[in-house]
């Protein structure tokens, strides 16, 4: 008795469960809508620039939101990639964590030698000192995680309607 069968056996399995175990695992198509943004009925959806181009473009119509240069001088090492993803979605959800809902655009992150750029458009605080203490405290911190040099570049705009493309 294979295993699939004695699975169908054990309980009753629900009516998906059944087709998957007979017919194997099936895989999604290579044409899906992943990145996608979905159409609201009213239209009131706001989209950045980069979110407004469909994933196919990048490259062509908008660039990418991370720029890595730092394996180009030492092509060895066997974890790069895997290192270099880790640290980008860490610097991500930090950004995120730590500015709460004041970022406005996507995150981008430029590696360059020993450095790493932040840069992003954030609407303003009525208070300017504590804009700068928000990029000085996550430069620091995330120098002293990470072990590399940080620069935050921020743009200040007055609005999220500014940083709005389209609506869809």
């Amino acid at each position: 008795m294979s295993f699939s069968q004695r699975l169908l056996t054990a309980r009753p399995p629900s009516l998906l469960c059944r087709a998957v175990l007979r017919r194997g695992l099936q895989t999604s198509l290579s044409c899906c809508k992943a990145g996608h943004y979905k159409i609201t009925p009213k239209g009131d959806r706001p989209l950045t620039y980069e979110q407004a181009h469909p994933p196919y473009r990048v490259g062509v119509t908008k660039g990418w939101n991370s720029w890595n240069t730092s394996t180009l001088m030492d092509p060895g090492q066997k974890y790069a990639a895997i290192d270099t993803t880790t640290e980008d979605e860490f610097i991500r959800n930090f950004i995120f964590g730590t500015w709460q809902k004041m970022w406005l655009s996507e995150v981008l992150i430029k590696r360059k030698h020993n450095t790493i750029v932040i840069a992003g458009i954030v609407c303003p605080l009525p208070n300017t000192s504590t804009m700068h203490f928000l990029i000085g405290y996550t430069e620091e911190l995330l120098s002293h995680f990470l072990k590399w040099n940080i620069k935050v570049e921020v743009q200040a705009v007055e609005s999220k309607k500014v940083v709005t493309f389209k609506h869809i």
